[in-house]
């Protein structure tokens, strides 16, 4: 039941035509290409501020907002107190993700029309479902070994910006808008397409993940073993697919070598053993985004190994030093502390949350809504599994996915569907 109260209506700021086209425009161009989708974001920002300045209005404050901005904080508090303060300061190391949390924040304070959610959710699908075609496009072209989307720059940050679409196109299935049903097929598609060339099982395993909880979140909604079914078919089809067809055949390679050698995790065993050497020289706020090589240093670490009285050359096989954590709770110790760990666990938690109850209802009242609360969910799944395995939320792909929550959860508040939560 949607309150139109006077008073709820004084704490609602519906988004504006201006605001709603540059959160489009960002949503389409984040994967593929690099300056419109910065130019769109910030135009965003400065729509919403002018916005709100005229209306005297900020919106309302969504369940997510806390630990966002602990988050940004902890940026720009963690460099000044590093070490390496003068190697990376905040001012070169947190002014990106401080950009991707301040888009999330601003739009997840607005609230969405049924047509407003469609049209971003539909943006969002087409530059996904794009990305995979243009990468495949400049494979064929240059020598690379892998696709990539030409903004995010790097495969198994293409893989986890790819996930992203995926869900949420598999979300669109629940509703009825048929046309949304038809660019979500195309989205999920393309990220099943560029899943054996880009050799991510770390993807793989997280796709597999969305489908289980997509089809279990159905089930039990609907309360109808056939979803469960059609799950199954799904995993078959894809698991064959990647056994037998001639495109998939290096992914098979690459499981092959993970699954028989002596390297199962790739080595983010290895990872997580330097980090773990070195994180209480910095434990609270850490050392800054995007820091992680220079505070797990093969020095840096070999100092404290040697500094507990170890033999660091006997052991030194434990370790391997790489840029970033290759899982989301490794690269947040180092990077931002032990807040850093509880603020990342309790925004996923908080999505969770906000998201879950409405997904498993049998009697929400609008198709779009369960629609959009079982997209919340499967971003959500997409993170938290594919950030065991390699470091989600911090470019791209987490800026597409917060922003979408924040978008989601603005749509469910403004139709009322939040009151059916419990």
């Amino acid at each position: 039941m949607i309150d139109h109260s006077a008073s709820a209506q004084r704490k609602a700021r519906a988004a504006s035509v201006v605001e709603v086209a540059f959160l489009g425009l960002a949503f389409f161009a984040l994967p593929l290409f690099e300056a419109p989708k910065n130019a769109a974001s910030l135009l965003f920002l400065i729509a919403y501020i002018v916005q709100s300045l005229r209306l005297r209005h900020l919106g309302r404050a969504s369940l997510f907002e806390w630990p966002i901005m602990g988050l940004i904080a902890v940026l720009w508090i963690g460099p000044v107190l590093s070490e390496f303060r003068d190697t990376l300061p905040p001012q070169d190391s947190a002014t990106r993700w401080t950009l991707l949390g301040l888009f999330a924040l601003a739009a997840g304070r607005l609230d969405y029309m049924a047509r407003d959610v469609k049209i971003l959710m539909a943006a969002l699908l087409l530059g996904g479902t794009l990305a995979v075609i243009d990468s495949f496009h400049a494979w064929s072209l240059n020598d690379r070994p892998f696709p990539e989307f030409r903004s995010v720059g790097h495969v198994n940050h293409s893989g986890m910006y790819s996930l992203i679409p995926f869900a949420l196109g598999i979300a669109t299935f629940t509703g009825r808008a048929l046309w949304l049903k038809i660019i979500g097929a195309f989205a999920v598609a393309a990220t099943l397409a560029y899943l054996p060339p880009s050799r991510s099982l770390v993807s793989g395993i997280a796709i597999f993940a969305i489908i289980a909880v997509a089809a279990m979140m159905a089930a039990y909604a609907a309360r109808k073993l056939r979803y469960l079914v059609y799950a199954g078919l799904s995993f078959a089809a894809i698991a064959a697919g990647i056994l037998t067809l001639p495109a998939a055949a290096e992914f098979r390679a690459e499981a092959v070598v993970r699954i028989t050698g002596d390297d199962l995790w790739s080595g983010r065993d290895k990872i997580l053993n330097a980090a773990l050497e070195v994180y209480d020289r910095h434990p609270i706020f850490g050392t800054g985004f995007q820091s992680f090589g220079l505070a797990t240093a093969e020095e840096i670490v070999r100092a404290e190994v040697e500094a507990d009285g170890r033999d660091y050359d006997a052991i030194k096989d434990r370790y391997w030093f790489y840029g970033h954590g290759h899982n989301l709770w490794t690269t947040m110790l180092i990077e931002r502390g032990l807040v850093g760990v509880i603020l990342i666990s309790w925004l996923l938690m908080a999505y969770f949350w906000a998201f879950l109850p409405i997904a498993l209802r049998r009697d929400v009242a609008q198709p779009l809504a369960r629609a959009v609360a079982q997209a919340g969910v499967l971003i959500a799944t997409g993170f938290l599994v594919a950030g065991l395995g390699n470091t989600t939320m911090m470019n791209e792909h987490g800026q597409a996915g917060m922003a979408m929550m924040a978008i989601l959860w603005g749509y469910l508040r403004e139709s009322g569907a939040l009151a059916q939560r419990h």
